[in-house]
């Protein structure tokens, strides 16, 4: 398949070692520290001074810019998760930029909080459709906040790239607006439960937050163990938003399993993985790709070893990559202080993938060129990591891999 691949030409990126600490920055404005507060105030600011001088043009789009707006958690419980899932987006924007952009319009990015409230997502993306001010949406963060915003999204034809969740939910029925980057939930599901089974256990429980994700996973869970003719041998939920574990750790402590596959992100997840160490039932866990992203780890502290975690990503520091190579570099110029990880990476990825579909669609830049130019992705050369896209199959990148949690919290392959 390679020799037919199309290599998407890279931004010239200067040399400068990598660095591992965090931050996140916004080219709506400027930088996102982490104090929340002071993180929304500074994006109502300077998303004020942004709409301001731009006039909202049609479509988002002007002729020295195009702006792509997120509504996502930059206050709540997953704020974390979209701070370093942009980093990655705004460092290569950033690199975009100071090469004069694409076709000359500069690449923006307006992240709008929505606080993961599922309400506030429906009416955020509603105020930009109405104000025809986003050329597309971009990375929304929850299952269920992208399932809200399906409607209006394909009732306005305006794309949706890049939604943080491998739902199938999003995926069917196929809508045309709509592109994926990252694997299924069920993708990642399946790769753990093959995994186990190889390695001789049958014993698999559930644990999972009662909601869009959560559910997803666990339908996942039961239909791989399905088509091998098991079943799980307990489920534990928890509600969204809540942290008390208390009846799923009963419920699955007492079905001893040998392993617990995880629907479950952030506090929920932490809380539960240490009580159940608490009980005399120790079994391995495994987790979605998410897991490593935010503060779990170290939250879960010793607690966090032997953690099984699908990627959904290449390695950060798969240096044989010419895309790990330039991502590690474009981030110490544009974003020194954040952290490399598959979250970022992702995010990176993104930037990529965006900036590439404004550059096949052309000077004369609008949604339904820019939908055309994604759909005639065919085996494109992201730098070692290929994607292709087509009128009927937007599901991007199918790889995942599994990874473990060392005892130094970190990440092995």
């Amino acid at each position: 398949m390679q020799k037919h691949n199309t290599r998407v030409s890279r931004p010239t990126v200067p040399h400068a070692a990598p660095t591992q600490t965090y931050s996140a920055q916004n080219t709506a404005g400027d930088v996102m520290g982490f104090n929340a507060k002071a993180r929304a105030l500074a994006i109502s600011a300077l998303l004020t001074g942004f709409i301001a001088t731009s006039g909202f043009a049609a479509q988002g789009i002007e002729t020295d810019s195009v702006t792509f707006v997120q509504a996502a958690d930059t206050s709540g419980s997953r704020s974390a998760l979209t701070l370093e899932l942009n980093a990655g987006t705004l460092a290569y924007f950033k690199q975009v930029n100071s090469q004069g952009g694409v076709h000359g319009r500069q690449l923006r990015l307006a992240t709008v909080d929505d606080g993961y409230v599922v309400k506030r997502t429906v009416e955020l993306t509603r105020e930009w459709i109405e104000k025809d001010a986003a050329f597309a949406f971009v990375s929304s963060i929850g299952t269920a906040n992208a399932e809200a915003v399906l409607p209006l999204i394909n009732a306005a034809k305006v794309p949706l790239v890049a939604p943080l969740s491998g739902a199938i939910s999003l995926r069917e029925p196929f809508s045309r607006n709509v592109f994926h980057i990252r694997s299924s939930y069920a993708q990642e599901v399946e790769r753990m439960v093959e995994h186990v089974l190889t390695i001789g256990i049958s014993r698999v429980a559930v644990f999972y937050d009662d909601d869009a994700f959560g559910q997803d996973v666990q339908r996942g869970v039961e239909e791989a163990l399905a088509r091998r003719k098991l079943k799980p041998v307990a489920t534990g939920k928890v509600e969204r938003g809540s942290a008390d574990v208390t009846q799923a750790v009963r419920a699955i402590a007492a079905a001893q399993p040998q392993v617990v596959i995880c629907g479950s992100f952030g506090k929920s997840l932490v809380e539960f993985i240490k009580a159940m160490k608490a009980t005399p039932v120790q079994p391995q866990y495994y987790a979605l790709s998410f897991f490593t992203a935010g503060a779990s780890i170290k939250q879960l502290g010793s607690d966090a070893r032997g953690i099984g975690v699908t990627q959904v990503m290449p390695k950060p520091g798969a240096v044989n990559l010419p895309m790990i190579r330039e991502f590690q570099t474009v981030m110490a110029a544009h974003a020194p202080q954040a952290r490399l990880s598959y979250i970022s990476l992702e995010g990176y990825l993104t930037g990529k993938v965006l900036a590439e579909g404004v550059r096949r669609a052309g000077r004369n830049l609008s949604r339904e060129k820019f939908v055309e130019a994604l759909e005639g992705f065919r085996n494109v050369d992201l730098g070692g990591v290929f994607l292709s896209y087509s009128p009927t199959d937007h599901s991007g990148l199918k790889r995942v891999e599994i990874t473990v949690v060392d005892g130094g919290g970190q990440v092995l392959h």
